[in-house]
């Protein structure tokens, strides 16, 4: 074969020559060039037994084998070797040097299988086999946990025990299909197949069940959900999904190209966006339905060297010789630099300002490529893990410290399997408690009280205690989604229509009696694209919402509130005389997404991107930034006043303490903040009156409750979150069911009212939100949100990764939320169509589940992939991002696709892919 197309159009050349070596003669490929530009001369040596590749950039990259035709050496384009031994006989590789230097060796039994792991720090991971059926039957890591298998007299998998003992039970048909699982709880979940081996049902262990219906070729036709919705799929001819109808008729379209990649997207609205590919499927443009283009330019090895945004604004990227991104330049033209060690992990991060100046953080990682140091031009931070990876200690030191000055420290404890036990920080111990399920079921705080979880079936949140006293008690549809809670005296229902959107919140007095009083109720109506359109509040009359064709509302209207906003393309607000110009066509901008004027305010930045002056008519603010880019102090004048607030965080960067400075910069009127993980569990106010923090599951930043206590010892005091279909909370009731304060919210989080029946000081806002009320500013754990412009005053601490716009908070503030102040995030269904989308670009077709390799889902089923392993994705949750969707093809990673859940809502949605194969653990 000289040369082969693509069905995208790109075509491949290849030119040959025939060698004789001293273990084989044969033709073998000696070039090859693209359409696109790639060259690759490739030099063989057989006498050496070797093979180099130059590409037209001059990159070379060189393989050495033995006689066998095993690779013995390797080196790459930056010199760097790496060097493999086999054994004589079995061809079995016995060991293995990277690229820094680190020995790994591998031990195995008389058949084959390998039995031990040495890693570079001499951790071991050993493995026994079944002496019949060659499976895994124990697995320990380095840390000692053993997962242990059985097998049945057919060599199914029987049981898997985990290092806690907690033992999972699958039963089969005869076909050797799972149809029962039993969980380490006693709870059975039932699976039946056809006789293609294709799930028809799912029954779990409340009873509740999912249908699965196929088409004559197999393809999955309609799925039935346990409320007895269902949700059709269509396909072309070649198998390509091109229409979702959902259970309310809504439809969405896809249109593939001839390799089968998507092209064209029209929502359940009419509203249609266009992929533009080259030949290699590449998206070179992005078009939404305003026109509004986003472009993508890559050099002939396929490495993104351009980003565009909607403004013409363009991002550019510099790789190194092993195609690892080495500078990133923003629109500003700030940068980012990055250094490597030889493992490909990033041991240095330079920022770069557009003044010429550098902040550095230096990454010092062990033979493992483990974080093991941080360092800044302020502090130097350490970390030390147990043998298994898991975090044990974070210890960080100021460089101007005291000689002899206490460090600051935090420590973690788990469990074998994994599940974090306690975290000490200075504000005190956080100790959990689980179930043989991994849900967390008590949470002590420092000060004695414990917070108690009680579950039903496979982990659904039933009951939440305060010591002995119920806080709130949750009845679940089929679905298990929340229709009800208790709060004091009063109990609010949750309404659904068929597709999940919420449509109502009722709260009444006397739920439980025959006739209920209406308190609160709240009503809502979506468009086609899942967008708020009205809102009824018994209490704040009707709101309505508008938007333009892409989903940026536009205009909002109640009887004591009415605004309406325009955008440049880059979906950043326009201030009016701006609006006023883009709506006469001259297209008005705000230059790198950084809004310098709007309504009367006025923004200064430094050199990184950080707003450091904010002026309006009720003063200025001034901003001090330290070397991580946290808010340190703020200045606030007022006329002739100045006050000046301090704000600490700890090493992982969430804030632990803000006070006000005095005349000669000392901190008083201290408030300390408390974390369970990345969410706020207590403040405590001048070190007497204290608030503690109670969540509507475990991992959702949505507030249910806020216990108060006046001093230590005294009694606590209940107080219930009542709150929008976004999570921000609208009213605070005591126990009794009275409200002791309400707000009512503009679009971007500012309050158009606040009352207060006694003083609570209430400060949450949008999900993950504190509100400042010295500087109006929205503490965001890793930002600040600034609700007068609808946006965050620094850059993304996770760049691209929380998209193209750096500033943005999100798309629409009434249904997407963004926590950590990272990246926003909507609905699992929303994020699980974004991910599909990505992946079926790719050719992605769900054959084999993908098995967790790290932390608490090693072994367990996180997600899909095709047959080879190389596309899938994974349902994940973690303290940094929360609950995603990670997706990958091959080299190619995709963005973290965020949705709004808990932990344990992800765990169970990582148990559904259970469900398509016969469960096996990964061979470490």
């Amino acid at each position: 074969m000289t040369m082969h197309r693509e069905p995208g159009g790109e075509r491949y050349y290849y030119t040959w020559a025939w060698f004789e070596g001293p273990d084989d003669a044969a033709w073998r490929v000696t070039g090859h060039h693209t359409d696109s530009g790639e060259q690759y001369r490739l030099d063989w040596n057989l006498a050496e037994r070797s093979l180099c590749v130059t590409d037209s950039l001059g990159r070379t990259r060189c393989h050495w084998w033995d006689a066998q035709g095993l690779v013995t050496a390797y080196r790459d384009e930056a010199g760097q070797m790496t060097t493999f031994r086999w054994s004589d006989e079995e061809r079995l590789l016995l060991g293995m040097t990277d690229a820094q230097g680190g020995k790994w060796r591998y031990v195995y039994d008389r058949l084959g299988h390998l039995t031990e792991t040495h890693d570079p720090l001499g951790r071991v991971e050993q493995t026994q086999w079944h002496p019949v059926w060659h499976q895994p039957e124990t697995e320990v890591d380095a840390a000692g946990a053993a997962w242990r298998y059985e097998y049945d007299e057919r060599g199914n998998l029987q049981a898997v025990s985990d290092p806690l003992h907690q033992r999972t039970v699958y039963g089969y048909d005869r076909h050797g299909q799972v149809v029962r699982i039993t969980d380490a709880r006693g709870g059975d979940k039932y699976l039946q197949w056809n006789e293609d081996g294709q799930l028809m049902r799912h029954t779990d262990c409340s009873g509740s069940q999912t249908a699965w219906f196929y088409d004559e070729r197999t393809r999955l036709e309609r799925v039935t959900d346990a409320e007895s919705n269902s949700t059709r799929y269509s396909y072309d001819g070649n198998g390509h999904l091109t229409e979702v109808m959902f259970a309310d008729g809504r439809t969405e379209r896809y249109q593939p190209d001839a390799a089968g990649r998507l092209v064209k997207y029209t929502s359940p609205a009419g509203q249609i966006t266009r992929w533009q590919r080259d030949g290699q499927g590449r998206v070179r443009r992005q078009t939404v339905a305003t026109g509004r283009r986003t472009a993508y330019e890559y050099d002939a090895y396929g490495r993104l060297t351009t980003l565009t945004n909607e403004n013409g604004e363009s991002y550019r990227f510099r790789y190194d010789v092993l195609g690892r991104v080495t500078e990133q330049t923003d629109p500003g033209g700030s940068r980012r630099v990055y250094g490597y060690n030889a493992l490909n992990a990033v041991t240095a991060v330079i920022y770069g300002g557009e003044r010429g100046g550098e902040i550095r953080h230096g990454l010092e990682r062990d033979a493992a490529g483990r974080l093991t140091a941080k360092i800044t031009p302020e502090t130097r931070t350490e970390y030390r893990y147990d043998a298994a990876d898991r975090l044990l200690e974070i210890r960080r030191r100021q460089h101007d410290a005291a000689e002899g000055g206490e460090p600051e420290v935090i420590r973690f404890s788990y469990d074998s399997a994994g599940n974090l036990l306690s975290e000490e920080t200075a504000q005190g111990v956080l100790q959990n408690r689980y179930d043989v399920q991994g849900n967390r079921t008590e949470t002590q705080m420092p000060d004695g009280r414990t917070l108690r979880y009680l579950y039903y079936g496979s982990g659904h949140l039933q009951q939440i205690n305060l010591g002995r006293d119920v806080i709130s008690e949750f009845t679940r549809d089929h679905l298990h989604r929340e229709v009800q809670r208790s709060q004091g005296r009063l109990d609010t229902r949750r309404m659904y229509d068929r597709t999940g959107r919420l449509t109502r919140k009722l709260t009444c007095k006397g739920m439980r009696g025959v006739v209920p009083e209406t308190f609160i109720d709240r009503e809502y109506a979506y468009s086609g694209q899942d967008e708020l359109l009205k809102k009824r509040h018994s209490r704040q009359g009707v709101t309505d919402y508008f938007y333009d064709t892409t989903g940026r509302i536009t205009a909002c209207r109640n009887e004591a509130y009415l605004d309406s906003w325009q955008y440049d393309a880059a979906a950043n607000l326009l201030d009016r005389r701006q609006g006023e110009t883009a709506q006469a066509g001259a297209g008005s901008v705000v230059p790198f997404n950084r809004i310098t004027s709007y309504r009367g305010l006025h923004y200064r930045y430094d050199e990184y991107g950080r707003v450091v002056e904010k002026r309006g008519r009720n003063g200025t603010q001034h901003y001090r930034w330290d070397a991580e880019h946290r808010l340190t102090e703020v200045a606030v004048t007022r006329g002739d006043t100045v006050r000046r607030y301090g704000y600490v965080y700890d090493a992982p960067g969430r804030r632990v303490e803000k006070h006000e400075l005095d005349a000669e910069g000392k901190p008083y009127n201290r408030t300390t903040f408390l974390w369970d993980g990345m969410r706020l569990a207590q403040e405590c106010r001048l070190g007497r009156s204290s608030s503690l923090y109670i969540y509507s599951d475990q991992g959702s930043h949505e507030p249910l409750a806020r216990v108060d206590r006046a001093a230590p010892g005294e009694a606590d005091e209940v107080l219930y979150y009542h709150t929008d279909v976004n999570g921000a909370p609208e009213e605070m009731t005591d126990g009794g069911g009275n409200i002791v304060w309400e707000a009512g919210y503009q679009v971007w989080g500012n309050l158009t009212h606040e009352k207060e029946t006694r003083p609570v000081q209430q400060n949450l806002r949008f999900q993950g939100q504190y509100l400042d009320r010295e500087t109006g500013l929205h503490y965001n754990l890793y930002r600040f949100y600034d609700p007068d412009i609808g946006k965050f005053i620094s850059g993304d601490p996770i760049s691209l990764k929380g998209g193209i716009n750096l500033y943005a908070y999100a798309p629409n503030p009434l249904s997407w939320i963004d926590p950590l102040g990272l990246k926003c995030g909507s609905s699992y269904e929303q994020a699980r169509n974004k991910a599909l989308k990505w992946l079926e670009e790719r050719g992605f077709k769900a054959e084999r589940v993908n098995i967790g390799k790290f932390g608490s889902t090693r072994g367990k089923p996180v997600g899909m992939t095709t047959a080879d392993g190389k596309t899938g994705f994974r349902i994940e949750y973690d303290e940094r991002s929360g609950a995603h969707i990670n997706v990958f093809s091959g080299k190619d990673k995709g963005e973290h696709f965020l949705f709004d859940a808990s932990e344990s809502i992800v765990t169970k949605l990582q148990k559904l892919f259970d469900l398509p194969s016969k469960p096996q653990r990964p061979i470490s």
